[in-house]
């Protein structure tokens, strides 16, 4: 079982996604709602260079970065280029977890890394065992969207 007494644990600084708030997923669960969420996924290693997801994927499954980091690519100028970094705690994949269409952009390992995947219907199952628990992942998915809803909404000012 996957240690995860520090990949919740987010910088003070703010000098990383994660450390700000709209980044610092799952950051408040308890050990007891962790260990709980532990059961429902699986953990991914990848390698640098390692495709996570694919643009058109379908799977629609959310994965959260405990180790290394992730970037998201897309074309820009007909060139693929990095268009989001995704340090330690980030969450991906959020769009096709709620809407179930294919995925828009892909991801790709900058470095060694894990993740945890949370499958639809593992989440589906760890709702209906767990309903506070379940309510909290899709509140705490909602503030990330918001989020970067929003930043998308600085940039374009």
């Amino acid at each position: 079982m996957v240690d995860t007494s520090s990949f919740f644990d987010y910088p003070e600084d703010g000098g990383a996604a994660v450390g700000d708030d709209e980044e610092a997923f799952l950051a408040r669960l308890s050990d007891v709602d962790l260990a709980v969420l532990m059961e429902y996924v699986e953990v991914r290693r990848l390698r640098p260079g390692e495709v996570l997801i694919e643009i058109g994927d379908v799977d629609p499954s959310l994965f959260i970065v405990t180790d290394g980091s992730l970037e998201v690519r897309g074309r820009r100028r007909r060139r693929e280029e990095r268009l989001v970094w995704l340090p330690i705690g980030s969450v991906v994949g959020e769009l096709t977890f709620f809407d179930g269409k294919p995925r828009s952009a892909k991801v790709v390992a900058v470095e060694p890394s894990e993740v945890l995947r949370l499958g639809q219907s593992s989440f589906e199952r760890l709702a209906a065992a767990h309903p506070s628990l379940g309510r909290a992942i899709l509140m705490d998915l909602g503030r990330v969207l918001s989020g970067r809803f929003r930043k998308l909404g600085a940039a374009g000012s």
